[in-house]
């Protein structure tokens, strides 16, 4: 095994779902042969399971903010990743945080390992992979241990892989109630949970597509009656308004004159 077993700085966990047994032996492969080691967390089958943090899910909100439920696969990834800020913030230790459906280089990976005490404080949650969302810009912000930390103007959409610090499982937890949004959709609303969108290049982390979402999604149910169409249009005007103005307020440190335009 490799030093970076030894190293107390950050925790690898992994989410998996205690069924996922094809998942589990396949990243556990991964990262035994990159000498990390790293922990399960067991998540949440919200299809089969309650969890104490699904009585924070607010459906009347989430009905008139997108007119549609949440589907319990989407809550129980929330639980799943609500009880991983838990533990981070309990046990007051950085963490790294991986869904079972990765890939990851593993130069990358025990690179970034390495770098994790040179990571200023004010960086509290670092997304791993590529923000593919359209019609963001990203600022580079610093440099350290070999990689850029970029600022995001608009989330990427993804929980797959980040860096978590125990200031930012706090500021998760404690502006997560009412939950009516996915746990990525969540974390990608800065403005709310006041932890800045961040993330690294290069990048090191991406999707496993071989593997099928065991989120699942409620079916359409055809065409919504007006108010619900307009309380959404005003909830997702209202949701850009206020990204424009936290991205105006963020202080020096989160600014930079490097931008990079994706359409």
């Amino acid at each position: 095994m490799t030093e970076l077993s030894d190293s107390t700085e950050v925790k690898v966990v992994v989410l998996t779902l205690p069924n996922a047994s094809d998942r589990q032996a396949r990243i556990k492969k991964l990262l035994d042969d990159a000498g990390i080691e790293f922990e399960f967390s067991w998540g949440v089958d919200g299809r089969k399971e309650h969890d104490p943090c699904m009585d924070m899910y607010d459906e009347p909100k989430r009905l008139r903010t997108k007119g549609n439920p949440m589907s319990p696969g989407q809550l129980g990834c929330y639980a799943g990743h609500y009880n991983i800020w838990r533990s981070c913030a309990e046990e007051n230790r950085k963490y790294i945080v991986l869904e079972d459906d990765v890939v990851f280089d593993q130069a990358g990976l025990a690179s970034f390992l390495k770098a994790v005490p040179k990571l200023p404080a004010r960086f509290e949650c670092l997304r791993l992979f590529k923000n593919k969302t359209r019609n963001h810009k990203e600022y580079e912000i610093a440099e350290t241990g070999g990689f850029k930390v970029l600022r995001y103007t608009k989330g990427p959409m993804s929980s797959m892989g980040y860096f978590l610090t125990p200031g930012a499982a706090r500021k998760f937890l404690d502006s997560a109630d009412p939950i009516f949004l996915p746990v990525d959709i969540y974390m990608d609303r800065y403005w709310v949970n006041n932890v800045v969108c961040l993330g690294v290049s290069p990048d090191f982390i991406s999707h496993d597509y071989h593997f099928d979402s065991m989120i699942g999604y409620e079916p359409k149910s055809g065409r919504r009656p007006l108010f619900i169409r307009l309380s959404r249009e005003f909830f997702t005007l209202t949701e850009r308004l206020r990204r424009f103005l936290f991205n105006l307020s963020l202080s020096r440190p989160f600014r930079s004159k490097k931008v990079t335009h994706h359409g």
